[in-house]
Order: structure tokens, then sequence, then C-alpha cells
């Protein structure tokens, strides 16, 4: 899961319509009670568990609130690329699946999950068997009701 355009919009407003300030960081930070907590109960779910892949480091998520994923671990990013070109969610995903060859089912919320990306990764994580959800919610509202309801049929929630 990342943070910016998923859990708090980027310069907008939820789709939920109860949106509040979380805290701050370079500004208020918007986010909806209501998907946070939906986020806990998916997560809390058996064979369910929720990870953080982003650039928030867990003390800028611990002091906001509502917010989900409190007790979420991070998925550890490789250093940028000296050219900055380089996508690294995808390599730290790879290495994480490589580390954890259980994992059967993959749901990963991120705006910046672009088509041409999620062509590339769609196949790759069928190839290891991994059933996958790929979401990309609009970075201006971040997570919808219809997202949260696909992750909870793929997951079985």
């Amino acid at each position: 899961m990342d943070v910016d355009g998923v859990v708090a919009p980027v310069h907008g407003k939820t789709a939920w319509g109860d949106d509040v300030v979380a805290g701050r960081l370079f500004g208020p930070v918007l986010v909806s009670p209501t998907p946070c907590a939906r986020l806990d109960v998916i997560a809390a779910a058996p064979d369910v568990t929720g990870f953080w892949l982003t650039d928030w480091p867990p003390e800028a998520r611990a002091r906001m609130d509502p917010f989900p994923g409190r007790d979420w671990a991070s998925i550890a990013r490789p250093p940028p690329s000296p050219t900055g070109r380089t996508w690294t969610k995808w390599p730290a995903i790879q290495a994480w699946l490589d580390d954890h060859p259980e994992i059967t089912t993959l749901v990963w919320c991120d705006d910046h999950l672009t088509r041409t990306r999620r062509a590339t990764i769609r196949p790759r994580l069928e190839e290891r068997g991994i059933r996958n959800l790929l979401l990309t919610p609009a970075t201006s509202v971040g997570l919808t009701p219809q997202h949260l309801v696909k992750v909870a049929a793929m997951l079985g929630v």
C-alpha cells in the first residue's frame, strides 16, 4: 500500500465524503476514516497481512490519526538509481516475493501503477503463480469504495 494518492489524496478530496485532517506533512493530510478503518479490518482477516510500500517513514504514518496500518511492516526499497529513472517499487516487490515464496495472492494499491507498469507486472506475477489485483487510484482521490469492494472480493474478506 502506498500513501500519497492512495490513502491520502494529493491536492484533492477522497470519494468517501467524510474527509478529515489526519495530520500535517508538507501541509494538511486529508484522509477518510471510513477506508482507513476498512483497510485495518481487511488486513486483520485470516491469511491477510498489510504492508507499506511508500516513501513515508513509519514515524510520519504514526503521527496521523485516523490512519490505517499502524502495525504494518514496510517493504524495503532499494536506493534510487543514480539517474533517477528507475521505479524502485517493482524491484522491491520482486525481492520481497523472493523472500516470501508462500505468497499466493497480492493486492497492490499505488497511484503510480500505470497501465504500462501493470501490463509488465501482471504477467510476471502470474508466472510466479501469484493471483493479483493491481489498483491505480486517481492521485487526487485515492482509494474509492469500488476499489475496496474489489480488494475485499479478491481476498475473500
